[in-house]
């Protein structure tokens, strides 16, 4: 019997979900999809995976090894007869780091070579140095430790939570019962598939912004008081680095910040026993040393576009833009994040390109740098190009852009589209995916944390897609073991045709797509119906929310008045449900008695309703 269990288990672990052959799921009689198809035969995605992964991961943004990767892809492009390739800068005093050569060994009570990797744009140690540690579980206890720390490696245990074999890495697809249960769903922020809860773009790029100063006392203490290095454990299992600046150490990337001392995160198996050694009063003692380079070249923050020239006399100045971002992060070769969307993404261009089609609209591919970095790349461009994510003041291709593609979740086979909540747009989308009839999910549901989210802030029809998992989050996303082989060739080349597929339709139909009626980080103040919040004068942020804008929890934002906060909308006769969002906090209006408060049957409680007269 166990021996049975073994076997299963490690073909669970080895073989962990079927590989699709498209064929199988493809309707045939499409003649824009023949005519793609038939150069996908010669798929170039998975060699251009490769040279991105092996030769030049990792590319983390400001460093040569990316800056390289934009040359050698735009080298790619221009052979392929790619119009226009052209190279856009977002260089905001951003810098890159790479590391040169580092170790930790315990020395005492025994001697082993423990499992680390350095954070990113941390210091070198100028050498090797040895030191006990000394564990804290927060921040306000290293504080307390003033005069303890010289000559010390601080261990970080406030993220630690201690790997048991309860904790597998596993592969999964998503089932039709889960795509089914997505595509039912009727509330744009309810999680039902995905990685990411809602969340406001403009707040998540103040609150990384704000935690890196909140930080800089820290990391100041530390040099000032003379710790060696600080270690912080990995959150994965069996021995995989999770190294990406998200806890502890964040990522200072540019020339203005401070940058934080010699900083590694450990195996968690590593790190747990130096802890269970620590409280059992055996002191180990470590070898510490970490060289690192430090890159100041605005030469190498730069988005690479290309574009497939459009040939309607009166369309070709709309685009339709496919998008991925080209940097990683540093302790795997950013295979599944990201080479594999980028390299997706070229190779839709390139079938539209060697297919012969002629698109009526301008097709644009954005490689984007510094997505790991708070979207450094894809936020220079939409400020540069289309307007601003605080202000709502908008730029010249505004108008023009009928969707924006983007692929970021892993390397798993395309399944739909989360559509952000613009449902206005299922009925084109759905039309247009039907030859694909396996992989047509389209949610309602809102997905985040990648640069789709700056084009949707500013209401351009972005759209995000739903991806078959995989190990993506399990194991691979932000790890050392994000690397060539778990790219799924069949996914990749699917993946490009599904791209080029959509690309292409988008880029025909006579209309841009529809966006949604509400949604703006500018305040309306012309409308019918006044919406009106009393007090609240010292919230930063609120937005008014309800069914006339499918539950958008930041599109449509009050301006501060006196007594309140207020703005106005133009809505037809009828009756509405609505609730205020004040500082991400769903409110109820308080003006509504607390018995006169509503709910709409669908999850939302706590509502006012307001009546439009004819």
């Amino acid at each position: 019997m166990k021996v049975a269990l073994i076997t299963l288990y490690v073909l669970f672990l080895f073989f962990p979900a079927k590989s699709y052959s498209q064929d199988n799921f493809l309707a045939s009689g499409d003649s824009i999809l023949s005519k793609l198809r038939a150069p996908n035969s010669e798929s170039e995605v998975m060699n251009t995976i490769r040279i991105l992964s092996d030769v030049y991961g990792p590319r983390l943004m400001g460093t040569p090894n990316y800056y390289n990767a934009i040359q050698w892809s735009s080298g790619l492009l221009e052979s392929w007869g790619v119009d226009d390739i052209r190279l856009h800068s977002f260089d905001q005093g951003h810098i890159g780091w790479t590391t040169e050569s580092f170790s930790i060994r315990m020395i005492e009570p025994s001697i082993s070579q423990l499992s680390v990797y350095p954070q990113a744009y941390s210091k070198s140690t100028n050498g090797l140095h040895s030191g006990d540690i000394i564990i804290a579980s927060s921040l306000t206890e290293v504080f307390d430790m003033e005069g303890q720390l010289s000559g010390k490696v601080l261990l970080m245990d406030n993220n630690y939570s201690p790997s048991t074999n309860m904790k597998i890495p596993f592969s999964s697809r998503l089932s039709k019962e889960q795509l089914g249960f997505a595509q039912e769903n009727e509330d744009a922020n309810d999680l039902r598939i995905g990685y990411h809860s809602r969340r406001s773009i403009n707040t998540a790029i103040q609150n990384q912004t704000e935690r890196r100063e909140r930080l800089n006392a820290f990391f100041r203490f530390c040099e000032k008081e003379g710790v060696l290095a600080i270690i912080e454990s990995s959150d994965y299992p069996y021995g995989i680095l999770h190294a990406d600046g998200n806890r502890n150490t964040p990522s200072y990337m540019r020339r203005s910040q401070e940058r934080p001392i010699a900083s590694f995160v450990m195996s968690n198996e590593h790190f747990g026993r130096l802890k269970r050694l620590y409280e059992n009063g055996h002191n180990p003692k470590l070898e510490v040393s970490l060289s690192s380079t430090i890159y100041d070249n605005p030469e190498y923050n730069v988005n690479l576009i290309a574009e497939i020239k459009g040939t309607d006399p009166v369309l070709k100045d709309e685009v339709v833009i496919v998008g991925a971002h080209l940097d990683s992060w540093h302790a795997g070769t950013g295979a599944v994040d990201n080479a594999s969307g980028s390299a997706v993404m070229m190779e839709a261009i390139r079938l539209i390109k060697v297919s012969g089609l002629k698109p009526k609209r301008t097709i644009r591919l954005i490689l984007w740098g510094g997505e790991e970095q708070i979207f450094a790349g894809s936020l220079g461009y939409v400020e540069d190009k289309v307007g601003s994510i605080s202000t709502g003041e908008v730029k010249a291709l505004h108008s023009n852009v009928s969707a924006y593609l983007n692929l970021d979740n892993g390397a798993g086979r395309i399944r739909g589209l989360y559509m952000m909540g613009n449902d206005s747009a299922r009925v084109v989308l759905n039309e247009l995916l039907l030859p694909f009839p396996s992989d047509n999910t389209l949610t309602i549901q809102y997905a985040n944390q990648t640069d789709h989210e700056l084009f949707d802030r500013l209401n351009i029809p972005a759209f995000q897609f739903i991806q078959d998992p995989l190990d993506y989050i399990s194991a691979v996303h932000h790890t050392n073991i994000d690397s060539y082989e778990y790219v799924p060739e069949d996914d990749a080349e699917f993946n490009s045709l599904y791209v080029a597929y959509l690309a292409y339709q988008l880029a025909t139909i006579d209309k841009l797509l529809p966006r949604k009626p509400f949604n703006s980080p500018k305040p309306s103040l012309e409308g019918n119906t006044e919406f009106f919040l009393q007090g609240y004068e010292n919230a930063k942020n609120v937005t008014l929310v309800g069914n006339f804008n499918n539950w958008d929890m930041w599109g449509l934002p009050l301006t501060k008045v006196d007594g309140g906060w207020m703005n106005r909308i133009e809505l037809k006769p009828g009756s509405y449900y609505y609730k205020f969002i004040v500082d991400d906090m769903w409110t109820a209006d308080p003006s509504t008695p607390q018995e006169e408060l509503t709910k709409d049957g669908k999850g939302h409680g706590g509502l006012t309703i307001k009546t439009v007269e004819d």
